[in-house]
Protein backbone atom coordinates (compact mmCIF):
# COMPACT_ATOMS: atom_id res chain seq x y z
CA UNK A 1 0.00 0.00 0.00
CA UNK A 2 2.83 2.36 0.88
CA UNK A 3 4.62 1.60 -2.38
CA UNK A 4 1.37 2.04 -4.28
CA UNK A 5 0.88 5.49 -2.79
CA UNK A 6 4.49 6.37 -3.48
CA UNK A 7 4.22 5.52 -7.15
CA UNK A 8 0.64 6.67 -7.69
CA UNK A 9 1.81 10.09 -8.83
CA UNK A 10 4.14 8.58 -11.41
CA UNK A 11 1.29 6.47 -12.76
CA UNK A 12 -0.81 9.60 -13.25
CA UNK A 13 2.10 11.28 -15.02
CA UNK A 14 2.56 8.21 -17.22
CA UNK A 15 -1.11 8.40 -18.17
CA UNK A 16 -0.74 12.11 -18.92
CA UNK A 17 2.27 11.36 -21.10
CA UNK A 18 0.26 8.79 -23.07
CA UNK A 19 -2.64 11.21 -23.57
CA UNK A 20 -0.33 14.04 -24.67
CA UNK A 21 1.51 11.78 -27.08
CA UNK A 22 -1.73 10.69 -28.74
CA UNK A 23 -3.19 14.21 -28.89
CA UNK A 24 -0.08 15.91 -30.20
CA UNK A 25 0.68 12.98 -32.49
CA UNK A 26 -2.73 13.25 -34.11
CA UNK A 27 -2.37 17.02 -34.44
CA UNK A 28 1.08 16.64 -36.01
CA UNK A 29 0.53 13.81 -38.49
CA UNK A 30 -0.89 15.77 -41.43
CA UNK A 31 0.97 15.74 -44.81
CA UNK A 32 3.73 18.33 -44.60
CA UNK A 33 7.10 19.46 -45.89
CA UNK A 34 10.10 21.32 -44.53
CA UNK A 35 9.63 25.02 -43.90
CA UNK A 36 12.60 26.29 -41.86
CA UNK A 37 15.89 26.59 -43.71
CA UNK A 38 18.55 25.62 -43.04
CA UNK A 39 17.81 23.99 -39.69
CA UNK A 40 15.34 21.36 -40.83
CA UNK A 41 17.37 20.45 -43.92
CA UNK A 42 20.35 19.69 -41.68
CA UNK A 43 18.36 17.61 -39.22
CA UNK A 44 16.56 15.47 -41.81
CA UNK A 45 19.55 15.02 -44.12
CA UNK A 46 21.88 14.04 -41.28
CA UNK A 47 19.35 11.57 -39.91
CA UNK A 48 19.07 9.96 -43.34
CA UNK A 49 22.81 9.89 -43.99
CA UNK A 50 23.42 8.29 -40.59
CA UNK A 51 20.69 5.73 -41.25
CA UNK A 52 22.27 4.91 -44.61
CA UNK A 53 25.75 4.62 -43.07
CA UNK A 54 27.13 7.55 -45.05
CA UNK A 55 28.33 9.71 -42.15
CA UNK A 56 27.30 13.33 -41.71
CA UNK A 57 25.96 14.71 -44.99
CA UNK A 58 23.71 17.65 -45.84
CA UNK A 59 22.42 18.21 -49.37
CA UNK A 60 24.44 15.16 -50.44
CA UNK A 61 27.79 16.65 -49.41
CA UNK A 62 29.94 16.11 -46.29
CA UNK A 63 29.00 18.34 -43.36
CA UNK A 64 30.69 19.55 -40.19
CA UNK A 65 27.34 19.86 -38.41
CA UNK A 66 27.56 17.91 -35.16
CA UNK A 67 24.25 18.59 -33.41
CA UNK A 68 23.14 15.04 -34.04
CA UNK A 69 20.95 14.25 -31.04
CA UNK A 70 17.67 15.21 -32.69
CA UNK A 71 18.56 13.31 -35.90
CA UNK A 72 19.33 10.28 -33.72
CA UNK A 73 15.98 10.66 -31.96
CA UNK A 74 14.04 10.46 -35.23
CA UNK A 75 16.04 7.55 -36.68
CA UNK A 76 13.39 4.93 -35.80
CA UNK A 77 10.99 6.60 -38.25
CA UNK A 78 13.40 5.92 -41.12
CA UNK A 79 12.88 2.18 -40.71
CA UNK A 80 9.53 2.55 -42.49
CA UNK A 81 9.41 1.75 -46.19
CA UNK A 82 8.21 4.99 -47.80
CA UNK A 83 9.22 8.56 -47.06
CA UNK A 84 5.56 9.48 -46.70
CA UNK A 85 5.27 7.04 -43.81
CA UNK A 86 8.58 8.24 -42.38
CA UNK A 87 7.49 11.90 -42.26
CA UNK A 88 4.26 10.91 -40.53
CA UNK A 89 6.20 8.82 -38.02
CA UNK A 90 8.54 11.74 -37.28
CA UNK A 91 5.51 13.71 -36.13
CA UNK A 92 4.55 10.93 -33.72
CA UNK A 93 8.11 10.60 -32.44
CA UNK A 94 8.27 14.35 -31.89
CA UNK A 95 5.02 14.16 -29.93
CA UNK A 96 6.43 11.39 -27.73
CA UNK A 97 9.70 13.21 -27.08
CA UNK A 98 8.03 16.53 -26.29
CA UNK A 99 5.34 14.94 -24.13
CA UNK A 100 8.00 13.19 -22.07
CA UNK A 101 8.75 16.61 -20.53
CA UNK A 102 6.04 15.88 -17.96
CA UNK A 103 8.39 13.35 -16.31
CA UNK A 104 11.22 15.75 -15.39
CA UNK A 105 8.66 18.41 -14.49
CA UNK A 106 7.05 16.04 -12.00
CA UNK A 107 10.44 14.85 -10.72
CA UNK A 108 11.50 18.45 -10.11
CA UNK A 109 8.27 19.19 -8.25
CA UNK A 110 8.73 16.17 -6.02
CA UNK A 111 12.40 16.84 -5.37
CA UNK A 112 11.74 20.46 -4.39
CA UNK A 113 8.84 19.55 -2.09
CA UNK A 114 6.02 21.26 -3.96
CA UNK A 115 2.45 20.84 -2.74
CA UNK A 116 0.07 18.63 -4.66
CA UNK A 117 -1.80 21.61 -6.06
CA UNK A 118 1.34 23.31 -7.31
CA UNK A 119 2.64 20.06 -8.74
CA UNK A 120 -0.57 19.61 -10.71
CA UNK A 121 -0.28 23.18 -11.99
CA UNK A 122 3.37 22.91 -13.06
CA UNK A 123 2.98 19.51 -14.69
CA UNK A 124 -0.21 20.75 -16.36
CA UNK A 125 1.58 23.80 -17.75
CA UNK A 126 4.30 21.53 -19.08
CA UNK A 127 1.72 19.33 -20.80
CA UNK A 128 0.12 22.27 -22.64
CA UNK A 129 3.20 24.39 -23.33
CA UNK A 130 2.94 26.11 -26.72
CA UNK A 131 6.37 24.58 -27.41
CA UNK A 132 4.47 21.36 -28.13
CA UNK A 133 3.55 22.86 -31.49
CA UNK A 134 7.08 21.94 -32.60
CA UNK A 135 5.87 18.33 -32.85
CA UNK A 136 4.52 19.17 -36.31
CA UNK A 137 7.88 20.54 -37.43
CA UNK A 138 11.32 19.04 -37.95
CA UNK A 139 12.93 21.19 -35.25
CA UNK A 140 14.89 20.00 -32.23
CA UNK A 141 12.73 21.83 -29.67
CA UNK A 142 10.81 18.59 -29.14
CA UNK A 143 13.95 17.07 -27.62
CA UNK A 144 15.41 20.23 -26.09
CA UNK A 145 12.38 20.74 -23.83
CA UNK A 146 12.51 17.46 -21.83
CA UNK A 147 16.31 17.36 -21.79
CA UNK A 148 16.47 20.89 -20.38
CA UNK A 149 14.04 20.05 -17.59
CA UNK A 150 16.08 16.98 -16.69
CA UNK A 151 19.17 19.19 -16.66
CA UNK A 152 17.53 21.51 -14.13
CA UNK A 153 16.51 18.47 -12.07
CA UNK A 154 20.06 17.09 -11.95
CA UNK A 155 21.49 20.48 -11.00
CA UNK A 156 18.88 20.82 -8.28
CA UNK A 157 19.82 17.43 -6.84
CA UNK A 158 23.44 18.59 -6.86
CA UNK A 159 22.75 21.81 -4.98
CA UNK A 160 20.49 20.02 -2.48
CA UNK A 161 22.93 17.15 -1.89
CA UNK A 162 23.69 16.62 1.83
CA UNK A 163 27.42 16.06 1.34
CA UNK A 164 30.13 17.30 -0.98
CA UNK A 165 30.66 13.77 -2.27
CA UNK A 166 27.00 13.38 -3.21
CA UNK A 167 27.12 16.78 -4.87
CA UNK A 168 30.12 15.74 -6.95
CA UNK A 169 28.27 12.60 -8.11
CA UNK A 170 25.22 14.59 -9.19
CA UNK A 171 27.47 17.17 -10.85
CA UNK A 172 29.22 14.44 -12.81
CA UNK A 173 25.87 13.13 -14.01
CA UNK A 174 24.76 16.67 -14.87
CA UNK A 175 27.96 17.17 -16.91
CA UNK A 176 27.31 14.09 -19.02
CA UNK A 177 23.69 15.10 -19.46
CA UNK A 178 24.68 18.61 -20.46
CA UNK A 179 26.82 17.18 -23.23
CA UNK A 180 23.76 15.33 -24.54
CA UNK A 181 21.93 18.64 -24.41
CA UNK A 182 24.86 20.29 -26.18
CA UNK A 183 24.54 17.70 -28.96
CA UNK A 184 21.01 19.04 -29.39
CA UNK A 185 21.70 22.77 -29.12
CA UNK A 186 24.97 24.57 -28.56
CA UNK A 187 23.20 27.21 -26.47
CA UNK A 188 22.85 24.57 -23.73
CA UNK A 189 26.24 25.75 -22.49
CA UNK A 190 24.40 28.43 -20.51
CA UNK A 191 23.64 25.76 -17.89
CA UNK A 192 27.35 25.12 -17.33
CA UNK A 193 28.21 28.80 -17.12
CA UNK A 194 25.29 29.50 -14.78
CA UNK A 195 26.34 26.67 -12.45
CA UNK A 196 29.94 27.88 -12.24
CA UNK A 197 28.81 31.44 -11.44
CA UNK A 198 26.35 30.16 -8.85
CA UNK A 199 28.99 28.11 -7.03
CA UNK A 200 31.42 31.04 -7.11
CA UNK A 201 28.73 33.21 -5.50
CA UNK A 202 28.13 30.56 -2.85
CA UNK A 203 31.84 30.27 -2.00
CA UNK A 204 31.98 34.06 -1.70
CA UNK A 205 29.48 33.80 1.16
CA UNK A 206 30.97 30.64 2.68
CA UNK A 207 34.73 30.49 2.22
CA UNK A 208 34.96 27.19 4.09
CA UNK A 209 33.00 25.40 1.39
CA UNK A 210 35.50 25.99 -1.39
CA UNK A 211 36.94 22.48 -1.49
CA UNK A 212 33.58 20.77 -1.86
CA UNK A 213 32.37 23.33 -4.40
CA UNK A 214 35.58 23.04 -6.39
CA UNK A 215 35.15 19.26 -6.51
CA UNK A 216 31.58 19.64 -7.73
CA UNK A 217 32.49 22.15 -10.44
CA UNK A 218 35.43 19.96 -11.50
CA UNK A 219 33.12 16.94 -11.75
CA UNK A 220 30.61 18.88 -13.85
CA UNK A 221 33.10 20.46 -16.23
CA UNK A 222 35.32 17.39 -16.24
CA UNK A 223 32.66 14.94 -17.38
CA UNK A 224 31.40 17.40 -19.97
CA UNK A 225 34.92 17.96 -21.27
CA UNK A 226 35.61 14.23 -21.30
CA UNK A 227 32.51 13.57 -23.42
CA UNK A 228 33.38 16.49 -25.69
CA UNK A 229 36.97 15.42 -26.27
CA UNK A 230 36.05 11.76 -26.70
CA UNK A 231 33.51 12.65 -29.38
CA UNK A 232 35.96 14.99 -31.10
CA UNK A 233 38.54 12.23 -31.19
CA UNK A 234 36.16 9.59 -32.52
CA UNK A 235 32.75 10.49 -33.97
CA UNK A 236 33.68 14.01 -35.05
CA UNK A 237 37.38 13.56 -35.80
CA UNK A 238 38.62 16.06 -38.38
CA UNK A 239 35.43 18.13 -38.40
CA UNK A 240 35.26 21.88 -37.94
CA UNK A 241 32.64 23.96 -36.12
CA UNK A 242 28.93 23.26 -36.46
CA UNK A 243 28.10 26.96 -36.80
CA UNK A 244 29.66 30.06 -38.30
CA UNK A 245 27.81 32.48 -35.99
CA UNK A 246 29.91 32.18 -32.85
CA UNK A 247 32.99 34.10 -33.97
CA UNK A 248 34.11 37.61 -33.07
CA UNK A 249 31.88 40.49 -34.12
CA UNK A 250 32.68 43.76 -35.87
CA UNK A 251 32.76 47.25 -34.37
CA UNK A 252 29.35 48.00 -35.88
CA UNK A 253 27.93 44.85 -34.29
CA UNK A 254 29.50 45.77 -30.94
CA UNK A 255 27.71 49.13 -31.09
CA UNK A 256 24.41 47.38 -31.82
CA UNK A 257 24.88 44.70 -29.15
CA UNK A 258 23.64 46.73 -26.11
CA UNK A 259 20.36 47.54 -27.84
CA UNK A 260 20.02 43.91 -28.95
CA UNK A 261 20.55 42.62 -25.39
CA UNK A 262 18.13 45.12 -23.83
CA UNK A 263 15.47 44.52 -26.47
CA UNK A 264 15.81 40.73 -26.28
CA UNK A 265 15.70 40.81 -22.47
CA UNK A 266 12.58 43.01 -22.30
CA UNK A 267 10.74 40.83 -24.79
CA UNK A 268 11.84 37.67 -23.01
CA UNK A 269 10.36 38.98 -19.76
CA UNK A 270 7.09 39.62 -21.61
CA UNK A 271 7.11 36.19 -23.23
CA UNK A 272 7.42 34.52 -19.82
CA UNK A 273 4.54 36.52 -18.39
CA UNK A 274 6.66 39.24 -16.68
CA UNK A 275 6.31 38.00 -13.10
CA UNK A 276 7.79 34.50 -13.46
CA UNK A 277 11.02 36.46 -14.08
CA UNK A 278 10.58 39.46 -11.78
CA UNK A 279 9.32 37.56 -8.73
CA UNK A 280 12.39 35.28 -8.42
CA UNK A 281 14.57 38.32 -9.05
CA UNK A 282 13.09 40.34 -6.20
CA UNK A 283 13.05 37.27 -3.94
CA UNK A 284 16.76 36.49 -4.22
CA UNK A 285 18.57 35.82 -0.94
CA UNK A 286 22.19 35.38 -0.04
CA UNK A 287 23.21 31.70 0.06
CA UNK A 288 24.46 31.66 3.63
CA UNK A 289 25.38 28.30 5.21
CA UNK A 290 22.32 26.34 6.29
CA UNK A 291 19.84 28.23 4.11
CA UNK A 292 17.29 26.48 1.92
CA UNK A 293 18.77 26.06 -1.60
CA UNK A 294 15.25 26.19 -3.02
CA UNK A 295 15.11 29.86 -2.07
CA UNK A 296 18.76 30.89 -2.25
CA UNK A 297 20.29 28.86 -5.09
CA UNK A 298 17.67 27.54 -7.49
CA UNK A 299 16.20 30.98 -8.39
CA UNK A 300 19.65 32.41 -9.03
CA UNK A 301 20.65 29.43 -11.17
CA UNK A 302 17.58 29.77 -13.39
CA UNK A 303 17.91 33.55 -13.66
CA UNK A 304 21.60 33.25 -14.54
CA UNK A 305 20.78 30.67 -17.22
CA UNK A 306 18.09 32.97 -18.59
CA UNK A 307 20.35 36.02 -18.66
CA UNK A 308 23.24 34.15 -20.23
CA UNK A 309 20.87 32.62 -22.78
CA UNK A 310 19.57 36.06 -23.75
CA UNK A 311 23.12 37.30 -24.14
CA UNK A 312 24.11 34.32 -26.28
CA UNK A 313 21.09 34.82 -28.55
CA UNK A 314 21.88 38.53 -28.92
CA UNK A 315 25.56 37.81 -29.63
CA UNK A 316 25.18 34.87 -32.00
CA UNK A 317 21.93 35.73 -33.80
CA UNK A 318 20.50 39.22 -33.29
CA UNK A 319 23.62 41.28 -34.08
CA UNK A 320 24.31 39.13 -37.15
CA UNK A 321 20.84 38.75 -38.65
CA UNK A 322 19.16 42.02 -37.58
CA UNK A 323 22.05 44.47 -37.49
CA UNK A 324 20.75 48.05 -37.42
CA UNK A 325 17.10 47.02 -37.23
CA UNK A 326 14.72 48.80 -34.84
CA UNK A 327 12.63 45.64 -34.87
CA UNK A 328 14.97 42.68 -34.26
CA UNK A 329 13.36 39.25 -34.37
CA UNK A 330 13.23 37.40 -31.10
CA UNK A 331 14.58 33.85 -30.77
CA UNK A 332 13.26 32.74 -27.42
CA UNK A 333 12.69 29.13 -28.40
CA UNK A 334 16.16 28.55 -26.96
CA UNK A 335 14.90 29.71 -23.55
CA UNK A 336 11.33 28.38 -23.39
CA UNK A 337 12.11 25.32 -21.19
CA UNK A 338 13.16 27.71 -18.41
CA UNK A 339 9.53 28.74 -17.90
CA UNK A 340 8.80 25.73 -15.67
CA UNK A 341 11.59 26.31 -13.10
CA UNK A 342 10.86 30.04 -13.28
CA UNK A 343 7.21 29.42 -12.36
CA UNK A 344 8.31 27.14 -9.54
CA UNK A 345 10.65 29.73 -8.06
CA UNK A 346 8.12 32.52 -8.64
CA UNK A 347 5.53 30.71 -6.54
CA UNK A 348 8.10 30.22 -3.79
CA UNK A 349 8.90 33.93 -3.93
CA UNK A 350 5.20 34.78 -3.57
CA UNK A 351 5.10 32.83 -0.31
CA UNK A 352 7.78 35.08 1.19
CA UNK A 353 6.84 38.43 -0.31
CA UNK A 354 7.57 40.92 2.48
CA UNK A 355 6.55 44.61 2.25
CA UNK A 356 10.09 45.51 1.23
CA UNK A 357 10.12 42.91 -1.52
CA UNK A 358 6.69 44.07 -2.70
CA UNK A 359 8.09 47.54 -3.19
CA UNK A 360 11.07 46.07 -5.01
CA UNK A 361 8.69 44.09 -7.23
CA UNK A 362 6.74 47.26 -7.99
CA UNK A 363 9.99 49.02 -8.90
CA UNK A 364 11.13 46.22 -11.20
CA UNK A 365 7.71 46.16 -12.86
CA UNK A 366 7.92 49.92 -13.41
CA UNK A 367 11.38 49.62 -14.96
CA UNK A 368 10.17 46.92 -17.33
CA UNK A 369 6.96 48.88 -18.00
CA UNK A 370 8.96 51.89 -19.15
CA UNK A 371 11.66 49.97 -21.00
CA UNK A 372 9.31 47.78 -23.01
CA UNK A 373 7.46 50.57 -24.88
CA UNK A 374 10.63 52.63 -25.31
CA UNK A 375 13.13 50.03 -26.54
CA UNK A 376 10.70 47.64 -28.26
CA UNK A 377 8.76 50.43 -29.93
CA UNK A 378 8.95 49.12 -33.49
CA UNK A 379 8.47 45.40 -32.85
CA UNK A 380 5.13 44.36 -34.28
CA UNK A 381 3.63 41.12 -35.61
CA UNK A 382 5.95 38.27 -36.44
CA UNK A 383 8.31 39.37 -33.69
CA UNK A 384 10.12 36.05 -33.68
CA UNK A 385 10.07 32.28 -33.42
CA UNK A 386 8.49 32.34 -29.99
CA UNK A 387 5.32 30.37 -29.42
CA UNK A 388 4.69 32.10 -26.09
CA UNK A 389 3.85 35.38 -27.86
CA UNK A 390 1.07 34.19 -30.14
CA UNK A 391 -1.37 36.44 -28.29
CA UNK A 392 0.89 39.44 -28.94
CA UNK A 393 1.19 38.64 -32.64
CA UNK A 394 -2.55 37.99 -33.01
CA UNK A 395 -3.42 41.53 -31.92
CA UNK A 396 -0.44 43.30 -33.51
CA UNK A 397 -1.14 41.65 -36.86
CA UNK A 398 -4.60 43.27 -36.99
CA UNK A 399 -3.78 46.80 -35.85
CA UNK A 400 -3.42 48.13 -39.41
CA UNK A 401 -7.15 47.51 -39.91
CA UNK A 402 -8.16 49.98 -37.21
CA UNK A 403 -9.20 53.55 -38.09
CA UNK A 404 -8.10 56.97 -36.74
CA UNK A 405 -4.48 56.14 -35.80
CA UNK A 406 -1.64 54.84 -37.94
CA UNK A 407 -0.24 51.37 -37.44
CA UNK A 408 2.60 52.80 -35.37
CA UNK A 409 0.09 54.71 -33.24
CA UNK A 410 -2.02 51.64 -32.54
CA UNK A 411 1.13 49.62 -31.84
CA UNK A 412 2.04 52.16 -29.17
CA UNK A 413 -1.46 51.85 -27.71
CA UNK A 414 -1.08 48.06 -27.69
CA UNK A 415 2.20 48.29 -25.82
CA UNK A 416 0.67 50.64 -23.26
CA UNK A 417 -2.25 48.24 -22.81
CA UNK A 418 0.21 45.40 -22.22
CA UNK A 419 2.08 47.39 -19.58
CA UNK A 420 -1.19 48.30 -17.85
CA UNK A 421 -2.26 44.67 -17.97
CA UNK A 422 1.03 43.62 -16.39
CA UNK A 423 0.47 46.10 -13.58
CA UNK A 424 -3.00 44.70 -12.91
CA UNK A 425 -1.60 41.17 -13.02
CA UNK A 426 0.95 42.12 -10.39
CA UNK A 427 -1.76 43.51 -8.13
CA UNK A 428 -3.76 40.30 -8.52
CA UNK A 429 -0.76 38.08 -7.79
CA UNK A 430 -0.10 39.58 -4.38
CA UNK A 431 -3.65 38.68 -3.38
CA UNK A 432 -4.02 35.00 -2.62
CA UNK A 433 -7.69 34.81 -3.59
CA UNK A 434 -6.91 35.62 -7.22
CA UNK A 435 -4.13 33.07 -7.70
CA UNK A 436 -6.31 30.08 -8.54
CA UNK A 437 -8.04 32.04 -11.27
CA UNK A 438 -4.70 33.24 -12.59
CA UNK A 439 -3.40 29.65 -12.66
CA UNK A 440 -6.41 28.58 -14.72
CA UNK A 441 -5.90 31.58 -17.00
CA UNK A 442 -2.25 30.63 -17.50
CA UNK A 443 -3.24 27.12 -18.57
CA UNK A 444 -5.86 28.52 -20.94
CA UNK A 445 -3.38 31.00 -22.42
CA UNK A 446 -0.93 28.17 -23.13
CA UNK A 447 -3.65 26.27 -24.98
CA UNK A 448 -4.57 29.37 -26.98
CA UNK A 449 -0.94 30.04 -27.90
CA UNK A 450 -0.50 26.41 -28.93
CA UNK A 451 -3.58 26.67 -31.15
CA UNK A 452 -2.23 29.83 -32.76
CA UNK A 453 1.17 28.27 -33.42
CA UNK A 454 -0.47 25.08 -34.73
CA UNK A 455 -2.52 27.16 -37.17
CA UNK A 456 0.61 28.92 -38.43
CA UNK A 457 2.50 25.64 -38.77
CA UNK A 458 -0.42 24.07 -40.62
CA UNK A 459 -0.23 26.88 -43.15
CA UNK A 460 3.58 26.87 -43.40
CA UNK A 461 4.17 23.09 -43.44
CA UNK A 462 0.95 21.56 -44.74
CA UNK A 463 0.60 20.15 -48.25
CA UNK A 464 -2.01 18.09 -50.04
CA UNK A 465 -2.05 14.38 -49.39
CA UNK A 466 -1.82 13.74 -53.14
CA UNK A 467 1.32 15.88 -53.37
CA UNK A 468 2.90 14.02 -50.48
CA UNK A 469 2.11 10.64 -52.00
CA UNK A 470 3.34 11.67 -55.44
CA UNK A 471 6.65 12.91 -54.03
CA UNK A 472 7.08 9.72 -52.02
CA UNK A 473 6.29 7.58 -55.10
CA UNK A 474 8.81 9.60 -57.12
CA UNK A 475 11.45 8.81 -54.51
CA UNK A 476 10.72 5.10 -54.88
CA UNK A 477 11.05 5.41 -58.66
CA UNK A 478 14.32 7.32 -58.46
CA UNK A 479 15.83 4.55 -56.35
CA UNK A 480 15.42 2.17 -59.31
CA UNK A 481 17.49 4.39 -61.62
CA UNK A 482 21.21 4.06 -62.16
CA UNK A 483 23.28 7.19 -62.44
CA UNK A 484 23.24 10.68 -61.02
CA UNK A 485 20.09 12.74 -60.50
CA UNK A 486 20.32 16.54 -60.70
CA UNK A 487 17.40 18.49 -59.22
CA UNK A 488 16.75 22.04 -60.45
CA UNK A 489 14.16 23.77 -58.23
CA UNK A 490 12.42 26.99 -59.17
CA UNK A 491 13.84 29.61 -56.82
CA UNK A 492 16.02 29.57 -53.72
CA UNK A 493 14.52 28.09 -50.54
CA UNK A 494 11.07 27.88 -52.16
CA UNK A 495 8.32 25.28 -51.99
CA UNK A 496 9.95 23.23 -54.76
CA UNK A 497 13.12 22.49 -52.83
CA UNK A 498 11.15 22.09 -49.59
CA UNK A 499 9.04 19.30 -51.06
CA UNK A 500 11.95 17.38 -52.55
CA UNK A 501 14.20 17.90 -49.52
CA UNK A 502 11.44 16.32 -47.46
CA UNK A 503 10.54 13.27 -49.54
CA UNK A 504 13.65 12.36 -51.53
CA UNK A 505 16.11 10.28 -49.54
CA UNK A 506 18.04 9.12 -52.61
CA UNK A 507 21.39 10.84 -53.27
CA UNK A 508 20.11 13.75 -55.36
CA UNK A 509 22.25 16.78 -56.26
CA UNK A 510 20.38 20.07 -55.85
CA UNK A 511 21.40 23.20 -57.76
CA UNK A 512 19.16 26.25 -58.04
CA UNK A 513 19.16 28.05 -61.40
CA UNK A 514 19.53 31.36 -59.54
CA UNK A 515 22.60 30.09 -57.67
CA UNK A 516 24.19 28.79 -60.87
CA UNK A 517 23.68 32.20 -62.47
CA UNK A 518 24.98 34.06 -59.41
CA UNK A 519 28.13 31.93 -59.41
CA UNK A 520 28.75 32.83 -63.07
CA UNK A 521 28.35 29.27 -64.33
CA UNK A 522 25.76 30.02 -67.02
CA UNK A 523 27.37 32.83 -69.01
CA UNK A 524 27.34 30.65 -72.12
CA UNK A 525 23.97 29.10 -71.25
CA UNK A 526 25.50 25.69 -70.57
CA UNK A 527 26.54 24.05 -67.31
CA UNK A 528 29.64 22.02 -68.16
CA UNK A 529 30.13 19.50 -65.37
CA UNK A 530 33.57 18.51 -66.67
CA UNK A 531 35.02 21.96 -66.06
CA UNK A 532 32.57 23.64 -63.68
CA UNK A 533 31.58 22.79 -60.11
CA UNK A 534 28.01 23.78 -59.24
CA UNK A 535 26.36 23.62 -55.86
CA UNK A 536 23.30 24.71 -53.90
CA UNK A 537 22.71 28.05 -52.15
CA UNK A 538 22.98 26.13 -48.89
CA UNK A 539 25.51 24.98 -47.68
CA UNK A 540 26.95 27.44 -50.19
CA UNK A 541 29.84 25.43 -51.59
CA UNK A 542 30.21 23.38 -54.80
CA UNK A 543 29.86 19.64 -55.08
CA UNK A 544 33.17 17.87 -55.38
CA UNK A 545 31.80 14.67 -56.90
CA UNK A 546 29.21 15.94 -59.38
CA UNK A 547 30.77 15.05 -62.73
CA UNK A 548 27.63 14.17 -64.69
CA UNK A 549 23.86 14.42 -64.59
CA UNK A 550 22.28 11.29 -66.04
CA UNK A 551 18.79 12.37 -64.97
CA UNK A 552 17.42 15.87 -64.52
CA UNK A 553 14.44 16.57 -62.27
CA UNK A 554 13.28 20.08 -63.02
CA UNK A 555 10.54 22.29 -61.60
CA UNK A 556 8.25 24.30 -63.86
CA UNK A 557 9.59 27.79 -64.42
CA UNK A 558 13.25 26.82 -64.71
CA UNK A 559 14.52 27.79 -68.21
CA UNK A 560 15.95 24.36 -68.99
CA UNK A 561 16.67 23.65 -72.67
CA UNK A 562 14.98 20.29 -73.21
CA UNK A 563 15.72 19.92 -76.94
CA UNK A 564 18.56 17.48 -76.27
CA UNK A 565 16.82 15.61 -73.43
CA UNK A 566 14.67 12.50 -73.52
CA UNK A 567 11.32 12.36 -71.68
CA UNK A 568 10.66 9.58 -69.19
CA UNK A 569 7.47 7.82 -68.19
CA UNK A 570 8.15 8.25 -64.45
CA UNK A 571 5.28 10.08 -62.77
CA UNK A 572 6.21 13.24 -60.86
CA UNK A 573 4.25 15.56 -58.58
CA UNK A 574 2.42 18.37 -60.37
CA UNK A 575 4.88 21.04 -61.46
CA UNK A 576 7.88 18.71 -61.94
CA UNK A 577 9.30 16.74 -64.85
CA UNK A 578 12.02 14.08 -64.98
CA UNK A 579 14.25 13.97 -68.07
CA UNK A 580 16.97 11.57 -69.19
CA UNK A 581 20.14 13.35 -70.22
CA UNK A 582 21.96 11.63 -73.13
CA UNK A 583 24.90 14.02 -72.64
CA UNK A 584 25.34 13.79 -68.88
CA UNK A 585 28.31 16.17 -68.66
CA UNK A 586 26.31 19.09 -70.11
CA UNK A 587 23.10 20.78 -68.99
CA UNK A 588 21.79 23.49 -71.32
CA UNK A 589 19.50 26.36 -70.44
CA UNK A 590 17.27 28.43 -72.71
CA UNK A 591 17.60 32.17 -73.08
Amino acid sequence: MTMAKKHKGWLWVLALFAVCTVVYGLLSSYPRELAVYSDEVRYLDIARSLWQGRGLRVRNMPSDYQKILYPLCILPALALKTTAAQITAIGWLGAAWASSAVFPAYALCRATGQTRRRTVFLVGITAVLPTMAACATFMSETVFLPLSLWQIYFLWRAMAAPTARNRAVWCALAGVWCYLLYLNKEVALYYLIAWVLLRAWLVWHDRTAWKGELAGVAALLGTFAACFLLAKATLFAGLGNSYNQTGWITAEQWAFLPFAVVCDLLFTVLAFGVFPVLLPLCGLQRPRPGTDPRRTQLPLLVLLALGIGVGVVAWSITVREDLGSDSPRQHMRYLEPLLIPLLLTAMDALDHLTPVRRRLLAGLTAVWGVGFPVFCRDIGPGAGDNTFLQWFDFVADRLDRLPVLSFAGWLLVWRVVIVAGAALLGLALVRRKARRGLAAAALALCVVCYAGEWRINRWAYGIDNSTMQAASDLNDSLKTLEGTVLFLPNGVRQRDSQLMDTYLDRDVYLCEYETLAAWGLLEDGVLDLETEAPGPEYPGRPYEDLAQADWILVADGVPLDTTGLEPTDIACPAGYTLWKNPHPTRVAFAG
